[in-house]
């Protein structure tokens, strides 16, 4: 019993750029909350299909999080897709799309289709806690995300996040 989140963001950077940004799993550190720290990392570098990621990390400086995932999916510059083989999730895909503008710049797609145990019970939490944890998170990732690509664009004065 999988659960859909869907969030979209308008970037002053181009798809070429933001696939970049998002491809290496280095970049995570940008997008992060104050309250997860990342305490580790291991990757095989930028995104290629079936490359791993490792990370552990505390929440709320106390709460564990180990997650080992895989690129899934790597189309330059439109689509990044990884998937959670080993994690706090029964389920957990985060498909990332790139959509050019004509008048410059991109918009971002993330879509994740997560399940929280296989249970009704984990059809309930999904739906409730994971589903307002996900929002918050990416109101606050798309936000760094907007200045991070205000940031590296040719014509984009920084400013402050």
């Amino acid at each position: 019993m999988t659960s859909n989140f869907r969030a979209s963001t308008r970037l002053a950077a181009s798809a070429e750029i933001m696939f970049a940004f998002h491809s290496d799993p280095r970049n995570i550190v940008y997008v992060m909350p104050p309250t997860l720290k990342l305490v580790s990392l291991q990757t095989d570098g930028p995104a290629q299909q079936d490359h791993l990621i490792e990370f552990h990390c505390r929440d709320w400086g106390f709460i564990p999080m180990r997650w080992k995932c895989r690129w899934h999916t790597v189309q330059p510059p439109n689509v990044l897709v990884d998937e959670m083989l080993e994690g706090p999730f029964a389920q957990f895909v985060h498909e990332h799309r790139f959509e050019p503008l004509a008048e410059g710049g991109c918009l971002m797609h993330d879509s994740i289709t997560y399940a929280f145990g296989r249970a009704w019970w984990g059809k309930l939490i999904s739906e409730t806690a994971v589903r307002l944890y996900l929002k918050l998170l990416f109101i606050y990732r798309h936000h760094r995300t907007r200045c991070w690509a205000q940031d590296h664009t040719e014509s984009g004065s920084p400013r402050p996040c």
